[in-house]
């Protein structure tokens, strides 16, 4: 024994020479690794090679049960017996299993060491088979191969999902998603804060949820995730020996992780045992990830606890305690995964909420890397529209744009046309483009049948099995790509799983089906019909809306079920008006919808905030349809429209949609267009078609960016002989517009408010306040903000006294400190004034004296508003003045920063006042 002792090292170091790193095969060559009796510092010695192949040679002829005599090492003990799992036993050498140690064998069960197969995936040979740790043995072999996996075939992200050969490397494509955190809408900085979440007490949470709609990038994250932690890019992952990435459509209740992880990650002839990957993840859970992406796409649909394997079983927390679990799922399967019987508190709740318009700019910028003005016109495109903009959200569908707008650079406008060219794109990338387009939509129409089905199912199928399909249709859709074959392994047996590419792709066809069976059968269309609103319009938005896309006769029926089942919830500004106008839209129809729909929309006052570009095109649209279609029989129903309001609205390629529909509404009273982004562009269209609404009493043109553009439109202006109320605030208007403006109103007999306020007009006074004169019937004149200055007051104030009706005046805002002496006197004549409004105008308290010495020959002043002024340590200047206001009723010093010898003061000197109902309000400003 001491002569092959002396020989060991020397024997080794040749062998080590002999093994190519990467080679798993065994060999004649190949020592085993021995522990000698008493050895207590857990080093190794090596068996004599020729040990070795006598070791071998005896071992194959082993057969039978029982006790064998075979060539025995001095000092050895060897352990022999049959794997559990002869299926993968065999896809090793065929033997039985030895295990050689110092010790006999335990009256327990000993696991099987890890076979060595030849050009196994991922596995190096080892320099030294540690004998009596198989388990560590097998999760290093383990993370070789998904390593190997997840850095190769795994790192390339399918460009084009129907097209296999249009791919990209996923750190070429991916683009980091919107991540948000419970209840408080936390948003994550990245993946890694979901993995660092911890308790209040500081324990980490082991289990993550992850919801998010179909197509919103859960799938990519996860991949993301598995290649982050095979490069070694993100230190949080690399606390994981194993990563184990599972897709569980491919999944049943009874699923067994280790099992499903030889399925789906691993090669069929990997050198890892079963038994001994399990033992590891049992010994080590804190050393495991599990990524299951998909619960909503499990494919077992009635969960019973009692037949849990080992997957459903690590999120209930049953088995696997201390790995690290984060799922997927789609918001509709949160409660059924989220529940008594799976996962429990504490566990991450994190919203996959796809890209924000800066991560869409990201991704379209990277699809189109070089052809960058290509990228920038889509996103031109996107921006421009509320449905585009709110489809590029999910990276399914920004990347179907994308693949559309490379073809010839533009896009549809609705929805189902977008799906419509996409589908066709499909069919033509796979050399399926000799089938025209009928053809193309029969296939559609028949796969739509099972779409259908399974959209009404009570447990939603997203999922189905081939011979729900029939035979040619199925091998047609599957080529094109439009549907997906997920072949399942369970052990020897496997099984085919059909999917749509996308859910809104099976929406889409269902609703193709829909279309069809109004003319083959329309009772069936209809009783499908009322099933889909009964369960709730609104969770069939899409399958609604594909539906009514360019088909008058589905729309018109649709509609009707809207009048007659959701009478009340329709209006402009309800979801379930919303959408009923979306589905009107859709259909691009230029037949009038029920007229009780009608009558649902347009009442005697219209009113609507609508933000979304894709909320104005549907409103847009069915407006002008009315407009046009009655327009010879007096337009009935938008003539009693007497209320228009449509504030932040972006009217801006609408201008003249607008003014058709306004010149419909022969009985308008109040309009408002605050906030509208009219611009010169349009204005002067929307301001023609007011000219000959005889009865328009009040404008809001508020914050409208018309800089410069007055001698546009303002002549329309002189018609609005009804008008008594024009607010132009906050309009970016100039002097020589406030001009052109003032010129015209002039001419307005009933003009009674006119609001100027917040355009910065300083030191231009000269140039409009001359035809104040003119506005005899004024009540109400806002120059608020205006940056005017002393002279600019003093000739507003020359021109308003030959005002005899104004009574209200509002100047805050304006720079007119030490300015008083200037234009108070000229204040003075403003008999009428009942409202005078200086607040924050860096007035001292000797302009203050002026003002008040002005005001008291004032008869019927009673507010007089100086907030924000900075009147501190002056009170005694002035409040004895102010006294004289012996009609004043309000006063307001709030934010005046007064001293308390300033309040006193006031309150002495004002205290008459008080006692006739004067109310003092000095009050300092927190904000």
């Amino acid at each position: 024994m001491a002569e092959q002792e002396e020989m060991m090292p020397t024997q080794d170091a040749e062998r080590q020479g002999q093994v190519a790193d990467g080679d798993c095969a065994e060999t004649q060559e190949q020592a085993l690794a021995l522990r000698r009796p008493g050895n207590q510092d857990q080093t190794t010695d090596m068996i004599p090679v020729a040990a070795v192949n006598q070791l071998q040679q005896s071992v194959q002829q082993i057969s039978g049960s029982g006790h064998v005599p075979i060539f025995n090492p001095k000092d050895c003990t060897i352990n022999i017996y049959q794997s559990k799992d002869d299926a993968h036993a065999s896809h090793h050498s065929g033997h039985p299993s030895v295990d050689i140690s110092e010790n006999p064998p335990s009256t327990s069960q000993q696991p099987p060491t890890p076979h060595v197969a030849s050009g196994a995936q991922g596995c190096s040979a080892p320099k030294k088979m540690k004998l009596d740790s198989p388990a560590q043995d097998a999760a290093d072999c383990c993370e070789d191969a998904l390593k190997s996996y997840y850095r190769g075939k795994g790192s390339f992200v399918k460009l084009i999902p129907w097209v296999g050969d249009d791919r990209k490397h996923i750190t070429e494509i991916y683009t980091k998603l919107q991540l948000i955190l419970g209840k408080d809408r936390v948003m994550l900085t990245s993946y890694d804060d979901i993995l660092q979440h911890k308790t209040k007490e500081g324990d980490p949470i082991l289990i993550a949820v992850l919801t998010g709609l179909a197509g919103r990038g859960k799938t990519t994250l996860f991949d993301k995730m598995a290649y982050d932690w095979a490069v070694g890019s993100s230190q949080i992952l690399q606390r994981y020996k194993l990563v184990f990435l599972l897709k569980m459509h491919a999944l049943e209740q009874s699923s067994d992780l280790v099992d499903a992880v030889f399925d789906q990650l691993l090669a069929k002839d990997v050198c890892i045992e079963r038994g001994t990957l399990d033992m590891f993840n049992k010994n080590s859970p804190g050393k495991v990830l599990v990524l299951l992406d998909g619960f909503d796409e499990l494919m077992t649909t009635s969960l019973c606890e009692s037949s849990f394997g080992s997957i459903l079983e690590i999120l209930s927390g049953k088995v696997l305690r201390g790995c690290t679990v984060l799922v997927s799922t789609r918001p509709s399967h949160f409660d059924r995964l989220v529940s008594e019987e799976l996962v429990q508190d504490p566990f991450t709740h994190v919203e996959v909420m796809g890209f924000s318009s800066e991560d869409v700019a990201e991704y379209v910028s990277k699809f189109y890397t070089a052809e960058p003005v290509k990228a920038k016109g889509l996103l031109k495109k996107i921006r421009s529209s509320g449905l585009l903009s709110a489809l590029a959200a999910s990276p399914m569908l920004l990347l179907l744009m994308c693949v559309l707008w490379r073809e010839d650079c533009t896009l549809p406008e609705t929805m189902s046309r977008l799906y419509r060219n996409g589908v066709l794109y499909i069919f033509k990338r796979k050399t399926l483009d000799s089938k025209d387009e009928v053809h193309v939509q029969k296939i559609v129409i028949e796969i739509g049948k099972v779409a259908l089905h399974g959209l009404l199912s009570p447990a939603l199928s997203l999922s189905f099995k081939e011979s729900d399909f029939e035979s040619s249709v199925l091998e047609l859709a599957l080529k094109a790509g439009i549907l997906t074959r997920q072949t399942d392994r369970k052990g020897l047996q496997t099984h085919n799983c059909i999917q749509f590419i996308h859910k809104t792709f099976q929406e889409f066809s269902a609703a193709a089906y829909l279309q069809s069976l109004l003319e083959a059968d329309p009772q069936e269309f209809q009783k499908i019909l009322n099933d889909i609103v009964s369960k709730g319009a609104k969770s069939f938005e899409y399958l609604l809306r594909f539906c009514c896309g360019d088909n008058e006769a589905c729309t018109y029926e649709i509609l009707k079920v809207f009048q007659v089942r959701c009478r009340e919830e329709l209006s402009f500004k309800s979801k379930m008006g919303q959408l009923a106008l979306y589905c009107f839209f859709e259909g691009q129809s230029k037949r009038l919808p029920p007229e009780e729909f009608i009558h649902s929309f347009i009442t005697d006052q219209i009113s609507t905030q609508m933000r979304d570009k894709d909320s104005l095109n549907s409103v847009i649209y069915f407006l002008k349809c009315v407009a046009d279609q009655t327009k010879d029989s007096g337009n009935a129903y938008l003539a009693k429209v007497k209320n228009l309001e449509v504030p932040f609205c972006d009217w801006t390629q609408y201008s003249e949609e607008l003014a058709l529909i306004v010149c419909a509404m022969t009985d308008l009273h109040a309009v408002n267009f605050m906030g509208c982004s009219l611009t010169d562009s349009n204005i002067a269209d929307v301001a023609q078609s007011l000219m000959d609404l005889p009865n328009l009493g009040e404008l809001k043109l508020s914050g409208n960016n018309l800089g410069g553009t007055a001698a546009l439109w303002c002549m329309h202006l002189k018609h609005l002989k009804s008008l008594t109320k024009l607010s132009l605030r906050s309009c970016s208007l100039n002097g020589q517009d406030i001009r052109h403006v003032a010129e015209s109103l002039g001419e307005l007999p009933n003009l009674l408010a006119l609001n100027f306020s917040g355009n910065y007009v300083g030191g231009t006074a000269v140039l409009w306040c001359m035809h104040l004169k003119q506005f005899k019937s004024l009540t109400k004149l806002g120059l608020d903000g205006c940056s005017l200055n002393g002279q600019d007051i003093k000739h507003v104030a020359e021109s308003l006294r030959h005002l005899p009706n104004l009574v209200e005046l509002y100047l805050s805002g304006n720079n007119l400190g030490g300015t008083s002496a200037l234009w108070s006197m000229e204040a003075k004549q403003l008999k009428s004034l009942t409202k005078l409004r200086l607040g924050e105008c860096s007035l001292n308290g000797q302009d203050i004296k002026h003002v008040a010495e002005s005001l008291r020959d004032l008869p019927n002043l009673a507010e007089l508003s100086l907030h924000r002024n900075n009147l501190g340590g002056t009170a005694a200047l002035w409040c004895m003045e102010v006294k004289q206001l012996l009609h004043l009723q309000t006063l307001c010093l709030t934010g005046c920063q007064l001293t308390k010898e300033d309040m006193k003061h006031i309150n002495e000197s004002l205290s008459d006042l008080q006692k006739n109902g004067l109310k003092i309000d000095m009050l300092p400003v927190w904000y």
